[in-house]
C-alpha cells in the first residue's frame, strides 16, 4: 500500500501536470488555422511554459498572467481590412487577446520580451476582437471597450494571436476570422436598339429512370434558383423562370424503388433556355451518395443552414423505401494535417448528427449505421477556395442492405 507522503505527492504531480499541460497554449505548439471558423474545446492551463507572467494590470500590451491560453497562427489569404470575433459560449468567461505580426525567431524574441503586440483588448469581456468600429489599438484591462481597431493586411501576411482566459479554467469560445471579399467588377450591359432584352432563364427540371428514360414521380429539393429552397413530392417536371445572370444549382431527389442522387447544375448568365435532367439508378448495396448540401460549421458538428433540404431528401427516401438500411460517413477538412483523434471524433460527430436527426424524425435506429473517417478521404486533398474547404465537410451515404426488416440486428 502506498505511504499518506507519496499519495500526497502523486496528487500534487497530477495537479501540476494537468495544470500546465493544455493543447496549443505554447508558442511553440501553435494551432495553424486552415478555415476561418474554428471552435475550441474546453480551455485549461498555460501549457509548459508561461509566457506571460507578472506583469502590471494596467499594463495594455501583455497579459498580467497567462492562465487558461491558446495559440493561433494565422495566414492572411487577401489583401484588405482584417477582423475577427472571439465568441464565448459562458457569459461568465474573460477573453483578452495580444494579435502580433509574426516575425522570424518568433517564440525567441516573445521569451526574451522584444516584440510587441499590434493589438490587444484585455477588456472584462466574455466576447472580444477586431472591429471597424473599434476605436483604440490597445484596449486595458476593466470595463472598457470589447473590440479594438481592425488592421490592414497583405496577402500571405502571417500573424499570431494569443486568447488567454484569466477568470476561469474550461472555457470554450469560437473564433470567426473576416476577411474582405473579391470586388466585383460591374459590367455595363448593352442596350440593344430594336430588340427586347431578355431578362429571364426559363428552367426546367425532369426526373426519370435512367434504364427507361420514363419520368418517375419524386420527391426533389432545389436550390440555387431562389433565395428560399424549394421543395415538392410526387413530382416529375418542374418549370420556373429565373433571373438572368450565373447560378449553381443544387437538385436532390429521392422516389421509391430508386437511389437517392444529389446533382449539381451551372446554369450560366446567357442562357435562355436550361434543361436540367435526373437520371435514378436502382437502389443497389454498396452504392454511395454525396448529399452536397449537408455540411457543417468549421471545427463543428452543427449544420450550416443549407443542410435542412438535403436532410429532408434523405428522410424522404428512407421513408419511400423502409427496407433500406444505410451507413452514414463522416469526414471533415484537414488539407495537410495528420488524420488526428481530433478529426476522427469531429468527423465521428457529424455522422452521428445525421442519424440522430433521422431518428428524431422517426427512422427505425437499426437501419442507420455511421462512421468517421477524419481528413482520410478529402475531396479536395488541397483546397484553393471556401468552397472546396466546405465540400470536404460533408457526410456520404452508403446502402448496407436493401432487405432490412424491423428485428433485424441493430446498428450501434
Amino acid at each position: 500500500m502506498f505511504k499518506k507522503s507519496n499519495i500526497t505527492l502523486l496528487t500534487f504531480l497530477f495537479l501540476l501536470f494537468t495544470e500546465v499541460i493544455s493543447q496549443n497554449a505554447d508558442c511553440n505548439k501553435m494551432l495553424i488555422l486552415k478555415d476561418t471558423i474554428y471552435h475550441t474545446k474546453a480551455i485549461a492551463g498555460f501549457g509548459v511554459k508561461k509566457e506571460f507572467d507578472g506583469n502590471e494590470l494596467a499594463n495594455k500590451i501583455k497579459f498580467e498572467e497567462e492562465k487558461n491560453s491558446i495559440w493561433y497562427f494565422i495566414t492572411a489569404p487577401v489583401d484588405g481590412v482584417f477582423t475577427f470575433d472571439i465568441i464565448t459560449e459562458n457569459k461568465n468567461d474573460d477573453w483578452d487577446f495580444l494579435l502580433f505580426e509574426y516575425k522570424k525567431a518568433f517564440c525567441k524574441r516573445v521569451d526574451d520580451n522584444v516584440i510587441k503586440p499590434i493589438r490587444s483588448n484585455l477588456s472584462r469581456s466574455p466576447i472580444t476582437g477586431l472591429s471597424r468600429k473599434g476605436k483604440e489599438s490597445f484596449v486595458g484591462a476593466g470595463v472598457n471597450a470589447n473590440y479594438s481597431r481592425p488592421i490592414r493586411v497583405k496577402k500571405g501576411g502571417r500573424y499570431v494571436l494569443v486568447v488567454n482566459n484569466p477568470k476561469r479554467a474550461g472555457g470554450k469560445h469560437t473564433l470567426i476570422l473576416h476577411y474582405p471579399q473579391k470586388k466585383k467588377i460591374a459590367v455595363k450591359k448593352e442596350v440593344l436598339v430594336g430588340k427586347e432584352e431578355v431578362t429571364k432563364t426559363r428552367f426546367k427540371l425532369e426526373v426519370k429512370s435512367a434504364a427507361t428514360k420514363k419520368l418517375v414521380p419524386s420527391f426533389i429539393s432545389i436550390s440555387g434558383l431562389q433565395k428560399a429552397t424549394i421543395e415538392m413530392d410526387s413530382t416529375t417536371v418542374y418549370e420556373t423562370e429565373i433571373i438572368k445572370k450565373n447560378h449553381l444549382v443544387i437538385v436532390d431527389a429521392s422516389a421509391k424503388g430508386y437511389m437517392l442522387i444529389s446533382e449539381s447544375f451551372k446554369v450560366g448568365k446567357n442562357e435562355v433556355d436550361y434543361l436540367a435532367e435526373i437520371f435514378l439508378e436502382k437502389i443497389e448495396s454498396g452504392k454511395k451518395v454525396n448529399l452536397k448540401n449537408i455540411q457543417f460549421y468549421g471545427n463543428r458538428y452543427d449544420f450550416l443552414p443549407k443542410a435542412r433540404s438535403s436532410l429532408k431528401a434523405l428522410l424522404s427516401f428512407m421513408n419511400k423505401n423502409p427496407n433500406v438500411a444505410i451507413e452514414v460517413e463522416g469526414h471533415v477538412n484537414g488539407p495537410g494535417q495528420k488524420n488526428s483523434k481530433d478529426y476522427q471524433e469531429l468527423s465521428y460527430n457529424r455522422a452521428y448528427a445525421v442519424k440522430a436527426y433521422l431518428i428524431k424524425s422517426g427512422i427505425d435506429k437499426g437501419r442507420i449505421d455511421f462512421k468517421g473517417y477524419g481528413n482520410s478521404k478529402m475531396l479536395y486533398p488541397n483546397p484553393k477556395s471556401p468552397f472546396q474547404e466546405s465540400a470536404n465537410r460533408r457526410v456520404e451515404i452508403k446502402i448496407t442492405s436493401n432487405e432490412y426488416h424491423s428485428g433485424d440486428r441493430n446498428f450501434h
